[in-house]
């Protein structure tokens, strides 16, 4: 019986590490999954919008706006020295 458990315990150690240790999804697969449940979700809220209108609108609402993105990257030096 103390074998028994013993393999058991073993048995759920090695399948707890594997699935700690496995890779987790890239952004890229997360945005595509992130993009199709807002689809699905403003497609079957309203059966008139079309799939190329709520891609638009899912796609505006997952992207952060563009001053965001131009704020965030700064020029950290511009070649020029003062004199």
């Amino acid at each position: 019986m103390r074998r028994y458990l013993t393999a058991v315990g073993i048995s759920l150690v090695l399948l707890g590490s594997q699935a700690a240790s496995a890779a987790p999804e890239s952004r890229a697969i997360i945005a595509k999954h992130q993009l199709s449940e807002c689809m699905t979700k403003r497609m079957s809220a309203n059966r008139n919008l079309s799939y190329n209108d709520a891609l638009r609108t899912c796609k505006e609402r997952l992207q952060p706006p563009k001053e965001t993105l131009a704020s965030a990257v700064s020029p950290v030096g511009t070649g020029t020295k003062s004199p």
